[in-house]
């Protein structure tokens, strides 16, 4: 009869610690070697096994303001396990998980992008140095930095990381407006295949400009914006989302959910859209919160609706109701066991809603100050080598 964990063959011992929660391997990768070499990124079986068993986490990088002081660093957050009721996660930060280099540090400003199959994507936003940016694994510590930026006469709208499915490559996705007089900048796009050493054009050119602050979700190789009013090129957006497939490097649009007239779309600031489960899903706060969801046929269904929500205290807490200038912006974020929908709230809060309700929701205040950011976020034991060969 065994009689402890470490008397079992090795096997079964991947098979365990692969379906922990990550929080729990990672506690585990520090009690002994033995544990340590089994979780390894070199270890092709576990980090197989991971894979297959890996669930959806979210990766905080907490703002300079936040009473934490942590903007150098991410960290980890299970929302099946942190976010329920009576946990202590509003009390104590989440424990860092990964901290930026020296070199990045000294930039100010070096901000979570977002994240992307198992990585992480940063860059320094309002630094007009080339807009220097870095690729990372926070799991096994690992990052390789992104080429500068060094175009003349241009002015970089934003980056972001993507990934082809098909070819297996990571991307990252610059867009940018081309300066000349007289007139409004030319829109036009740069993709960098992370683990080289260069920047390419992209033939197919933006619909839109897009910028660092556009609400932004990857899934399936499709990195989706919603389009805002250019103040750049001023002109309302001609599109509502616009989409680029990482994988023929083309640009696309979807256009809005029927109902939504053109009073309604000039106040897509309170806007956002996310991935929950594996579909697209938009949440508009305006004057009545909705939630849609794009279906397989490319088709807009609706999933909640009301008229009250937003008159409730903790969103009016946030200045809507109160004060439409200011208003509530709600983010989806993923879809937790409890049935519940989890949302990001003013990139300040995160809030629970039952969609089988009504009027249920569950308020966790994390301490966030508006220049935090929160994304979603799968863990990979794969070393980030083997990430970008394609392994």
């Amino acid at each position: 009869m065994v009689e402890s964990l470490m008397e079992l063959p090795p096997n079964n011992i991947e098979q365990i610690l692969s379906k922990l929660p990550i929080k729990s391997i990672v506690a585990c990768r520090c009690a002994c070697k033995t544990l340590l070499n089994l979780t390894s990124s070199s270890n092709p079986h576990f980090t197989a096994l991971h894979s297959s068993n890996a669930s959806q986490n979210l990766i905080i990088q907490f703002g300079r303001y936040c009473p934490y002081t942590l903007s150098n660093s991410v960290h980890l957050l299970d929302a099946q396990l942190d976010l329920n009721p009576g946990s202590s996660v509003e009390k104590l930060p989440p424990s860092p998980l990964f901290e930026l280099p020296d070199w990045a540090e000294k930039l100010g400003n070096f901000a979570l992008v977002n994240a992307c199959n198992g990585l992480l994507f940063f860059a320094a936003k309002f630094v007009l140095a080339q807009h220097c940016s870095l690729v990372c694994n926070p799991i096994t510590k690992e990052y390789v930095r992104v080429p500068e930026v060094i175009y003349q006469k241009t002015t970089t709208s934003g980056l972001w990381l993507g990934f082809s499915p098909n070819s297996r490559v990571y991307k990252v996705l610059r867009i940018y407006t081309y300066n000349h007089s007289p007139g409004p900048g030319v829109i036009a796009a740069h993709i960098h295949d992370v683990g080289s050493n260069s920047w390419r054009d992209v033939v197919s050119t933006p619909l839109d400009n897009i910028y660092w602050n556009n609400s932004y979700a990857f899934i399936n190789g499709i990195g989706y914006w919603i389009c805002q009013y250019d103040s750049r090129l001023n002109r309302p957006p001609a599109n509502f989302i616009v989409f680029f497939d990482f994988e023929s490097e083309i640009f696309g649009k979807i256009d809005a959910p029927p109902g939504f007239d053109e009073c309604r779309l000039e106040n897509r600031y309170f806007m956002n859209i996310g991935i929950v489960g594996d579909l697209l899903c938009l949440i508009d706060s305006t004057e009545t919160l909705e939630i849609w969801v794009l279906n397989k046929c490319g088709e807009w269904l609706k999933q909640f609706s009301s008229v009250e929500a937003l008159k409730k205290p903790l969103f009016q807490f946030f200045g809507a109701v109160k004060n439409p200038r200011i208003g509530t912006m709600l983010r989806p974020l993923q879809l937790l066991s409890s049935g519940e929908i989890l949302m990001d709230l003013n990139s300040r809060n995160l809030v629970c809603c039952d969609m089988k309700k009504e009027n249920s929701f569950r308020l966790i205040d994390l301490h966030m100050d508006s220049s935090s950011t929160l994304v979603t976020f799968v863990p990979s034991f794969v070393s980030l080598k083997d990430a970008l060969m394609g392994n």
